[in-house]
C-alpha cells in the first residue's frame, strides 16, 4: 500500500510538472484573449460580430496543422520514451518541412476565400467589408502560427512545457499592446490624476487583426530561434532533406487528429450559421461566451498536453501500466481543477460577459449560455484530457470516429431542433454543444479504460519481437 501511495504521489508530481505550466500558459493566454475581445467589445456588437464570423472557418483550417503537430508531439515523445535522442531530432527537420507546405496552402486558400467566407457563414451585410479585411490580414501571420503550433508542440513532447509558456505569453502581451495602440485613436488618459495624450492609430478592426499578425510573425521567429538552440529536439537546418519514413510516422499519428478536428470545426461552421441566424446580439454574445468559457477548457488543454505527453514516453519505453496510470491520474487532478472553474462560469456568467460589453442583451444572452455549458466543462474535460491519452499511445482513429458521431450526429442535429423547431435561441444552441460534450466525454473515457489501445501495441510488439 504504502510502494502504491508513493508511485501514486510520484504520478502527480510528473503530471503537475508537466500541465501546470501549461495551465499558466493558457490562464494567462485567456486573460490576454479577454482583453483583447474587451477592447474589440468597446466598438460594440457589430465589431465583435465581424470577428466571430471568421472564427469557425480559421479553425476550420487551422485544423489541418494538427496532421503535422500532433503527429510531432506523440512521435517525439515516444522517441524519447524509448531513449532514441538521435531520431527526435531528425523527427524535429522532418516537421519543420511539414509545416511550411501546409502554412502557405491554408494562407493561399484564406486569401482566396476571404471575401466570400461573410456570406457563406450568413453575416448582416453591415459586417461584411470589416470581416473580410479582418481575414485577410490574420492569413497572412498564419505560416507563423503553424510554425509556433508545431515547435511548442515537439518541445512539450520532449517534457518542456515551460518554454512555450514564456514564448506565448511574451508574444501576447504584445499583442495587447498593440491592440491598445493600434484599435484606439489618439486619446487623453487619465492615471493618478495625471492626465497622458496617448497615440493611438485608430484603426479599429483591422487594428485588432495587424496587432495578432504581428505577434505571431514575433512568435514564429522567437520559437525558431528556440529550436536551433535545442540539445535534443534541435532545427538543423543542414538536415533538411526530406525522409519519407520519419515523415510518414509524423502523419500516420497526426493525419486522424486533424480529421478529428476538420470533423468538429466543420460542424462548427454549421452550428455557427445556426447561430447566425439568432441576430447580431446574438451571434455576438455566442462569441463573447465562447471566450469566457475559455477559462475552464484552457486548464483542460493543459492536463491534456500532460496526458499526451506522459503517456507517449511511457509506452515509448513499453511501461503500459504507467501508460494507464498518467491518463487516470491527469484526468482526476484535471477534474478537481474543472470543478472550481465550472462554479466561476456558473455563479459569475453575468459578471464574465459584461467584462466585454456594455449591451444589457448581449450580457443577458451570454450569460444564459455560460451557465448551460458550467454543468458540462468536467465532461468536456474527460474528452480533452482522455484524448490527448489516447494520442499518447498513437490511437488517434478513434478520437475522430468519436467526434464525428457525436457532431454531425447529436449536436447539428439537436441545435435545428432546438433553435428552428422549438424556437429556444441561444440557450438552445448551448443545449446541443452540452449534449455533444457529454456524450463525448463518456465515449472517451471507456474507450480509454477499456484498454484497446494496449492490446493494438502489446500485439504490435509481439509481431516484431
Amino acid at each position: 500500500m504504502e510502494v502504491n501511495a508513493t508511485l501514486n504521489m510520484s504520478m502527480r508530481r510528473r503530471v503537475l510538472k508537466l500541465a501546470v505550466p501549461s495551465i499558466l500558459e493558457n490562464l494567462l493566454l485567456s486573460m490576454v484573449e479577454y482583453m483583447d475581445t474587451a477592447m474589440v467589445g468597446t466598438m460594440g456588437p457589430l465589431a465583435t460580430a465581424a470577428v466571430a464570423v471568421n472564427s469557425p472557418v480559421t479553425w476550420l483550417f487551422n485544423a489541418t496543422i494538427l496532421a503535422v503537430s500532433v503527429g510531432g508531439t506523440v512521435a517525439v515523445a515516444q522517441s524519447i520514451g524509448a531513449g532514441n535522442n538521435e531520431k527526435a531530432g531528425k523527427l524535429t527537420d522532418q516537421a519543420f518541412l511539414a509545416v511550411c507546405c501546409f502554412s502557405v496552402a491554408v494562407t493561399a486558400g484564406l486569401l482566396l476565400l476571404s471575401a466570400y467566407i461573410p456570406s457563406w457563414m450568413g453575416a448582416e451585410p453591415d459586417i461584411v467589408d470589416s470581416s473580410i479585411s479582418y481575414m485577410r490580414i490574420i492569413a497572412l501571420g498564419m505560416p507563423f502560427s503553424f510554425i509556433t503550433i508545431v515547435f511548442n508542440g515537439i518541445l512539450r513532447g520532449a517534457g518542456d512545457t515551460k518554454t512555450p509558456m514564456f514564448l506565448n505569453i511574451l508574444t501576447n502581451i504584445c499583442n495587447v499592446a498593440g491592440n491598445f495602440l493600434l484599435i484606439f485613436p489618439s486619446r487623453d488618459i487619465s492615471v493618478g490624476g495625471t492626465t497622458i495624450h496617448m497615440w493611438g492609430a485608430g484603426w479599429g478592426i483591422d487594428g485588432a487583426a495587424i496587432s495578432t499578425t504581428l505577434s505571431r510573425v514575433l512568435a514564429g521567429a522567437l520559437i525558431i530561434m528556440v529550436m536551433l538552440r535545442q540539445p535534443v529536439v534541435r532545427l538543423t537546418l543542414s538536415g533538411l532533406a526530406p525522409n519519407r519514413a520519419l515523415t510518414q510516422e509524423i502523419l500516420r499519428i497526426g493525419v486522424p487528429s486533424a480529421l478529428e478536428r476538420l470533423s468538429i470545426s466543420g460542424g462548427q461552421i454549421v452550428y455557427f450559421r445556426v447561430v447566425s441566424g439568432l441576430g447580431t446580439a446574438c451571434l455576438a454574445a455566442h462569441q463573447l461566451a465562447n471566450t469566457a468559457e475559455s477559462i475552464a477548457y484552457m486548464p483542460a488543454f493543459g492536463f491534456q498536453i500532460a496526458a499526451t505527453t506522459l503517456v507517449g514516453q511511457y509506452v515509448g519505453a513499453k511501461d503500459y501500466k504507467g501508460a494507464r496510470e498518467s491518463g487516470r491520474t491527469t484526468f482526476y487532478l484535471c477534474a478537481i481543477c474543472i470543478a472550481g472553474f465550472s462554479a466561476l462560469l456558473y455563479f459569475g456568467a453575468e459578471f464574465l460577459i459584461g467584462l466585454f460589453t456594455p449591451s444589457a442583451e448581449v450580457v443577458r444572452e451570454g450569460a444564459a449560455a455560460l451557465r448551460i455549458m458550467a454543468v458540462a466543462e468536467v465532461f468536456s474535460a474527460s474528452a480533452s484530457v482522455y484524448t490527448g491519452a489516447l494520442r499518447g499511445a498513437g490511437d488517434t482513429k478513434q478520437p475522430f470516429f468519436v467526434s464525428l458521431v457525436s457532431m454531425w450526429g447529436i449536436r447539428l442535429p439537436a441545435a435545428l431542433l432546438f433553435v428552428k423547431v422549438l424556437n429556444l435561441g441561444l440557450p438552445g444552441a448551448w443545449y446541443a454543444m452540452a449534449m455533444d460534450l457529454v456524450i463525448r466525454g463518456v465515449l472517451m473515457a471507456l474507450r480509454f479504460h477499456r484498454g484497446s489501445w494496449e492490446a493494438r501495441l502489446r500485439h504490435h510488439e509481439f509481431l516484431h519481437e
